[in-house]
C-alpha cells in the first residue's frame, strides 16, 4: 500500500511512506484508544494542513479494492495549540465490503507559563466491522511536562459505545498516560506510551489500556524507519470482541522536503 502524505505550512513538505503490518491487519485508528502522543505538534508554531490518501486495487481471480483518506489541520501559537483530524477507509473484496472505518478527533490545549498544560478534546470513531459499531468520547484534563522527554496527562472523560450488537453503553472515565522518548543509540531513539482509562464507578473491573513502544532508526536527515508494537485491552470488551488486540507495525518514512526551498 503507498500513502502520499502532503503538508502545507510556510514550506510544501512531501513524504511518502510504505506501511507493512506484520502481526494484524489493524488500522491506526481501529482501537478504542488511539495513540495522540505520536499526532502531536508540540512546540511547532504556524498553521499546518495535511491529507494523506492510500488506494489499492488488484483484479482476477478476486478483486479487491481499498482506498484510505486522511486529512488534518493544526494551529499552533505561543499560548495554545489545535488539530483536527478527520479518516475514512473502506475495503472491498469482490464488491463486498469487507470493512470500513470513519475517525474525527479535535483536541485544545491551552499552554500554561509553567509545567501544566490544559486541554480539551473530542473523538468519534466508527468501526461496525470490529469491536464495535461507534464510539464517542468528549473528555478534558491537564498535560504536565516531567521533563524535556517525558510528558504525563490526566483527566477525565464521557464516553458512548454501541457494540455491535446494538446496546449502548455510557460510562465515566478517568484518563490518564505517560509518554516518554529517549536516544539510546546514535540515531535510534525509544518511545513508549502508556495508556490507561478505568471506569469511575468500576475501577476494579472496567478498565481500558494501551501499550504502545517503539524504535525509530534515523538513517539519515531524510530516511527514517520506526519499529512499533502495540497492545490495547479492554476488561469489559463490546460483544463478539476479544479483550486484547495486538500488532506491529514496520513504517519507512522519506522526507523530500530537501527538493523545495524557499
Amino acid at each position: 500500500m503507498l500513502i502520499i502524505n502532503i503538508v502545507n505550512s510556510k514550506k510544501t513538505f512531501l513524504s511518502t511512506a510504505l506501511m507493512f503490518l506484520t502481526l494484524l491487519s489493524n488500522s491506526l485508528f481501529a482501537q478504542a484508544i488511539v495513540n495522540i502522543e505520536d499526532m502531536r505538534r508540540e512546540g511547532e508554531i504556524g498553521f499546518f494542513a495535511a491529507s494523506s490518501i492510500g488506494l489499492e486495487a488488484s483484479r482476477g481471480n478476486r478483486d479487491r479494492d481499498f482506498y484510505s483518506i486522511l486529512l488534518r489541520f493544526d494551529s499552533n501559537t505561543k499560548d495554545t495549540e489545535s488539530f483536527l483530524i478527520l479518516q475514512d477507509s473502506e475495503r472491498k473484496s469482490n464488491n463486498k465490503l469487507s470493512d470500513k472505518s470513519r475517525f474525527l478527533h479535535a483536541r485544545y490545549i491551552l499552554l500554561g507559563e509553567d509545567r501544566v498544560h490544559w486541554e480539551i478534546y473530542s473523538q468519534y470513531s466508527e468501526n461496525p466491522f470490529r469491536n464495535y459499531q461507534k464510539r464517542s468520547v468528549l473528555g478534558l484534563g491537564m498535560r504536565i511536562i516531567l521533563s524535556d522527554t517525558a510528558r504525563f496527562g490526566a483527566g477525565a472523560l464521557k464516553e458512548d459505545e454501541k457494540d455491535l450488537g446494538g446496546q449502548t453503553t455510557k460510562t465515566d472515565r478517568l484518563g490518564l498516560y505517560l509518554r516518554d522518548l529517549q536516544e539510546v543509540g546514535e540515531n535510534i531513539n525509544f518511545h513508549s506510551t502508556l495508556y490507561l482509562q478505568p471506569s469511575v464507578k468500576n475501577f476494579d473491573n472496567d478498565y481500558k489500556a494501551s501499550i504502545i513502544l517503539g524504535l525509530d532508526f534515523n538513517v539519515n536527515k531524510n530516511l527514517k524507519i520506526t519499529v512499533q508494537y502495540s497492545s490495547f485491552h479492554d476488561s469489559s470488551p463490546p460483544r463478539l470482541a476479544e479483550k486484547t488486540d495486538e500488532s506491529l507495525v514496520t513504517k519507512f518514512s522519506y522526507d523530500l522536503s530537501t527538493l523545495w526551498k524557499d
